[in-house]
């Protein structure tokens, strides 16, 4: 971190030290990403970006027990009676299609993280600063051949997400194993969905699912 971005952050801590009641949305910003860069180091901050509309924070529970909340606004400044800000970035990796997501940013009246940003979703190549050792999608694919239903309904290509459950980066193919047309003309059917690991290849899982319009007799 650079020396003039030190100093701005001091500023900024003196400046909410004085004015934590009313906050601005442009200092909860700044706040925010000075824990993101905290936890994900310079490097990394790159490829986040902050995500309006989606940002707010939490007022305290009325009579009844129900926590109301507000989004966080341009330009504005927040109640004076606010318990917590939950600040939203999201993370894209260019290099490599399919590594994104996204993370919260938690703080406390205290103006402090009162839960650990998470980091699981970063894989430890980019990390390392790698070439990806995920396997291709070309690969997914023949992996799919393998095991999947053959229709003539269609497949989709590979798409690698992250799988919050299992913690780790996982190659989803959607199969096409039925197909019917309603009398809108749409289609609708069964799925196949296969899950594959996105670092060693090895089949996770095969479900089924469905797509388009399902109606209930």
């Amino acid at each position: 971190m650079n020396r003039n971005y030190s100093i701005f952050i001091l500023l900024l801590f003196l400046s909410l030290g004085l004015n934590a009641q009313r906050l601005k949305t442009e200092e909860i910003k700044d706040l925010s990403e000075k824990y993101l860069r905290e936890a994900f180091g310079e490097d990394l901050f790159q490829y986040f970006e902050p995500t309006e509309n989606i940002s707010y924070y939490k007022l305290p529970a009325n009579r009844f027990g129900f926590e109301n909340s507000k989004l966080l606004k341009k330009n504005r400044r927040i109640r004076k009676n606010w318990t917590s800000i939950l600040v939203f970035w999201h993370f894209n990796y260019p290099e490599v299609d399919g590594i994104r997501s996204g993370v919260w940013v938690k703080i406390n009246k205290q103006l402090e993280l009162y839960e650990p940003i998470e980091l699981d979703f970063i894989p430890k190549f980019v990390w390392e600063k790698r070439p990806s050792d995920f396997i291709s999608v070309e690969k997914a694919k023949l992996i799919g051949d393998k095991h999947l239903t053959k229709t003539e309904f269609g497949r989709e290509n590979p798409k690698l997400k992250f799988d919050n459950k299992k913690s780790e980066y996982i190659y989803e193919i959607w199969n096409k194993k039925t197909q019917e047309i309603d009398l809108d003309g749409k289609k609708h059917g069964v799925l196949e969905i296969i899950k594959i690991s996105a670092l060693t290849g090895k089949l996770i899982e095969i479900t089924n699912g469905y797509y388009g319009k399902i109606l209930i007799r």
